[in-house]
């Protein structure tokens, strides 16, 4: 075409075009610069939110382990298994504090759907890192609830270690093999999920209304007679009293069901009036929860 000629940038070309090939140099500069500041722009979003993701999630575990090392005579769960979610919703309901020592986020992440406030140690409960981390030797008890059997067997030992005051209340399987060995670990108490789901089938037949009532006793939130356990402290004003000075039912308004002896393995039932309170006895009570409260008071710590 006369007058015009077009360059463009292909190979064995000679075509040129006058002026335009500023204005189609400009708009193609225009297009780079444009899609350069676009992903340099989500480049910086991404950064950012990436950062402060990590930022956050760095200021919560850091608050988290503040409110982890100002807990006393607290609870420790390791593992946060189906079994470990019931025991938490019961220490929850029972106001005891609580951590949980889980090595999966992915758990983690389940638990937290259910627990908002869930005071949690990532890593594994067999680490005695992680144990120090849950604060263990302020602990009052903890539960090695993990599936493998070889694990709660050490965690119960090392947590002996840590604690000799510590409750050790461990899961097992095998009571027979497994538990002897976890008793003789340090354990206070063995449980067999196989051995407490039969007693349970059979109760639901056997004697049913006392299985109802246990149940509403225990476990009905909107029930305000309870059974609870007060261990007395060594400077309540109730030792070295007998039933009768102590005077529980007429100060308390509670029902005294059973007493147990520092170090005894069996409970007495009914005790007498003479039965004499001494440091570190197990009272067992029925009755409301005001009353517990006020046992509780006068055995001078929380049982």
């Amino acid at each position: 075409m006369a007058g015009s000629s077009l360059s463009l940038p292909f190979p064995h070309t000679n075509v040129t075009l006058g002026g335009n090939h500023y204005i189609i140099k400009f708009f193609a500069i225009f297009i780079i610069l444009s899609g350069m500041s676009a992903l340099l722009y989500g480049i910086s979003v991404m950064t950012e939110y990436i950062v402060s993701g990590e930022m956050l999630g760095e200021r919560r575990r850091k608050r988290m382990q503040k409110l982890i090392s100002g807990m006393r005579d607290h609870y420790i769960i390791c593992g946060a298994g189906e079994t470990s979610i019931y025991m938490m919703q019961e220490l929850e309901k029972t106001v005891r504090p609580f951590v949980v020592i889980e090595k999966s986020e992915e758990r983690i992440q389940q638990v937290l759907t259910q627990f908002d406030n869930l005071l949690y140690i990532q890593g594994d409960a067999t680490d005695d890192d992680a144990l120090e981390k849950a604060y263990i030797k302020d602990a009052y008890g903890i539960f090695p609830v993990l599936s493998s059997e070889k694990d709660n067997l050490y965690i119960t030992m090392a947590a002996r270690q840590f604690n000799p005051r510590i409750r050790i209340v461990a899961r097992t399987a095998d009571l027979f093999n497994i538990g002897k060995k976890l008793f003789k670990g340090g354990a206070n108490s063995v449980v067999s999920p196989n051995s407490i789901g039969g007693l349970r089938l059979v109760s639901e037949i056997a004697r049913p209304h006392v299985t109802d009532f246990l149940d509403e006793m225990l476990r009905d939130k909107n029930t305000q007679l309870k059974i609870a356990e007060v261990v007395v402290s060594p400077n309540s004003a109730l030792c070295g009293l007998s039933l009768r000075e102590a005077r529980l039912p007429e100060k308390c308004g509670l029902m005294i069901i059973a007493m147990r002896k520092h170090g005894d393995q069996f409970f007495t039932y009914n005790p007498s009036a003479t039965e004499r309170i001494e440091h570190a006895d197990t009272v067992v009570v029925l009755g409301y929860r005001d009353q517990i409260v006020e046992l509780r008071k006068q055995a001078g710590r929380i049982g």
